[in-house]
C-alpha cells in the first residue's frame, strides 16, 4: 500500500499546491529594491537609536515592574474574554 502522508494524497508535486515559481527580476528592479530596503534599514535604525534616547534613564527594575504590569493586565483581560465567551 502506498504511503498517502497526512492528507491522503500519495502524489504532492500532482496537486501543485506548493509550487515555487521563480522569476527573475531586472537590473532596475534590483536596484530600486536596494533602494527600498536601504531606507527601511535606515528609518529602523532612525528609530531604535529614538526609543533608546527615551528609555535610557529607566532602570531594569521599572522594566520589569513594566513588564510585570503590563502583563497582569493583558492576562486578566484575556482571561475576561474567556469567561465572557462561555456565558
Amino acid at each position: 500500500m502506498a504511503d498517502t502522508g497526512k492528507w491522503g494524497c500519495n502524489n504532492w508535486k500532482a496537486m501543485k499546491l506548493f509550487r515555487k515559481r521563480e522569476r527573475a527580476l531586472s537590473q532596475a528592479q534590483e536596484q530600486r529594491a536596494g533602494k527600498i530596503a536601504a531606507a527601511l534599514l535606515a528609518r529602523q535604525r532612525k528609530t531604535a537609536d529614538y526609543l533608546n534616547r527615551r528609555t535610557e534613564l529607566i532602570s531594569g527594575k521599572n522594566w520589569m515592574l513594566l513588564l510585570i504590569g503590563f502583563c497582569t493586565v493583558f492576562g486578566s483581560y484575556c482571561i475576561y474574554l474567556l469567561i465572557k465567551a462561555f456565558h
